[in-house]
């Protein structure tokens, strides 16, 4: 039986697993080309550690506007409703491969809830 979530290192094998099968999805990969390279991915990790270990643990560590990158992205290359279902997919594959626990059901319920205000603020159907 797996370990809940329950650090940053937690939260860095969840988003690195993530991001092994967003570069690989064919639904996906290409909002995500910048991130083959090895030291842009590594920041990119860095970030979403801070944004989940926000979300999940209120560490106050990160301070940027979510969205903001995500409005920017639907206006070059538009966010269809399918790409939610294959974020999350892979999300909850990437938490439930290598977690479980009262934290890991957060985290997914979590990434619900900010997939779908981000559906709302675009304006996807």
């Amino acid at each position: 039986m797996n370990k809940d979530v329950t650090s940053r290192e937690d939260l860095l094998t969840i988003v690195s697993d993530f991001y092994v099968d967003l570069l690989k999805s064919d639904e996906l990969s290409h909002f995500f080309e910048a991130f083959k390279q090895k030291e842009v991915l590594k920041h990119h990790l860095d970030t979403l550690v801070d944004f989940w270990d926000n979300t999940l643990f209120y560490s106050g560590a990160y301070k940027k506007n979510a969205m903001k990158p995500h409005v920017a992205i639907h206006a070059k290359n538009e966010i269809q409703i399918n790409h939610f279902s294959e974020w999350l997919q892979l999300f909850n594959k990437a938490v439930d491969s290598n977690f479980t626990g009262p934290n890991s059901e957060t985290l997914k319920s979590r990434a619900l809830s900010i997939a779908t205000v981000m559906k709302l603020k675009l304006k996807v159907h």
